[in-house]
């Protein structure tokens, strides 16, 4: 009997492809050049009757615009695409979260074998934490540090959650329900991050897949309940930004990015994709990896090859992203999964991953969403042991570290599953 920690387990509908890539009417992303003044652009817009929709991105000279009522998003571009002073516009594609449940391979007949260091009850069913080599890494190097924030770009986070709540980020320079925007970053009593579904300030997850990754990431140790995370102490913080049926668009995804970056975050969890390619997403990613931020993103559940099928963000080429594929626990590649020899970086544990989901309750989910918190997690935790790692140096340890198995073999770029220890064992060399 579980109580208050009861399992979970429900179907999840979402599609393993998007053909069309569909995309908001009514609204489009437009960037201009550098050059283009202010009152340029503000005619540029007018002469279609277009308006300032939002602008708080870390992209330079990126705005959201939007469309006067009957116009298409197709008449829109090709207007923008053809005037001087645009660098760029396109459409506010649609995301959409990579997770859910899908046929299962049979798990073990018995429990991890791992032994439980901090003794919380559901420990030995998080096989995927132990695989990759955590409680050695938490014997021998650290636990982690709360210094060190992961953005979890994502349906929300229960930040009330048991296994949670003391490693949700809490913004140190906002006064909590003042009404007041503190610290002057733009947004109200933001305290555990933001909500860009709704634009307030509660980004409480009201689907579940934000909590489950969170719990991958950063489940606490020690404390008599549920099971472990990578970095049993971390910073999460809640960029929510996917709706409750698990959807989401561009122009979120960015101000979610944005507001990371802008709010310390190291790491960022990207367990989404879909849409098609949208270089104003690539330019938010690519801002992030100038303020020295990884972005960890699932490579998808289209049992594709994304060298020839690309699957967006995870697909971009940005010198700090991380695509993960997804293995179960014989280190075979999850039926799911899909992979690119030289677009998917690593696998981890994806099938059947046992983690937190709001209200208190765990459960069990599978997918490339499943297994990228992994990675991000290795990440927090190998940087609260070695901060003064560059973000390149930390992606490159990683890579070099893996455990190879045959199953990645040729279909990935390390030929590997992550090992969280190796990667700290071998940082005393290499650092």
């Amino acid at each position: 009997m579980i109580s208050s920690q009861n399992s979970f387990s429900q179907m999840e509908d979402f599609p393993s492809d998007i053909v069309d890539h569909p995309y908001k009417e009514g609204e489009i992303l437009v960037r201009y050049l550098s050059a283009t003044a202010p009152e340029e652009r503000d005619l540029i817009r007018s002469q279609m009757g277009g308006e300032i929709a939002d602008n708080h991105f870390i992209v330079p000279n990126l705005e959201l615009v939007k469309l006067p009522q009957g116009q298409s998003v197709e008449e829109a571009l090709a207007y923008y695409q053809n005037t001087p002073g645009v660098l760029y516009a396109v459409p506010n594609h649609l995301v959409y979260i990579n997770g859910g449940i899908f046929p299962p391979r049979p798990l073990p007949d018995n429990p991890d074998p791992t032994p439980n260091p901090f003794g919380d009850p559901f420990f030995d069913r998080s096989y995927g934490i132990s695989l990759i080599g955590s409680p050695k890494a938490w014997e021998q190097f650290t636990t982690g540090s709360r210094e060190i924030v992961v953005g979890v770009i994502d349906t929300g986070i229960d930040y009330t959650h048991e296994d949670l709540a003391a490693n949700i980020w809490k913004n140190p320079k906002e006064i909590e329900g003042n009404g007041i925007d503190d610290d002057n970053n733009g947004f109200v009593d933001d305290i555990y991050g933001w909500n860009f579904v709704g634009n307030n300030n509660n980004p409480f997850d009201d689907n579940r897949h934000g909590t489950h990754v969170s719990g991958t990431i950063g489940a606490l140790a020690g404390n008599g309940l549920g099971t472990i995370g990578v970095s049993p102490k971390v910073s999460l913080m809640a960029c929510k930004f996917l709706s409750k049926d698990g959807w989401g668009s561009i122009d979120a995804a960015i101000r979610s990015i944005s507001y990371a970056v802008m709010n310390g975050a190291k790491v960022l969890n990207n367990s989404w994709g879909g849409g098609g390619y949208s270089q104003a997403l690539l330019d938010a990613i690519k801002t992030a990896e100038r303020a020295g931020v990884l972005f960890v993103a699932a490579a998808g559940n289209s049992n594709a090859d994304n060298d020839k099928n690309p699957m967006y963000p995870a697909s971009y080429d940005a010198a700090n992203i991380v695509s993960v594929a997804a293995t179960d626990y014989l280190d075979q590649r999850a039926s799911f999964s899909s992979y690119g020899k030289t677009t998917v970086d690593l696998a981890a544990p994806g099938v059947a991953v046992f983690s937190t989901v709001p209200n208190n309750l765990y459960g069990n989910l599978s997918g490339t969403s499943m297994a990228t918190p992994h990675v991000a997690g290795a990440a927090a935790l190998i940087w609260a042991y070695k901060p003064a790692l560059s973000m390149y140096d930390l992606k490159d340890l990683i890579f070099k570290t893996v455990d190879p198995v045959d199953s990645m073999k040729d279909i990935t770029v390390t030929g590997g599953r992550l090992n969280v220890f190796n990667a700290m064992a071998f940082s005393l060399l290499q650092f």
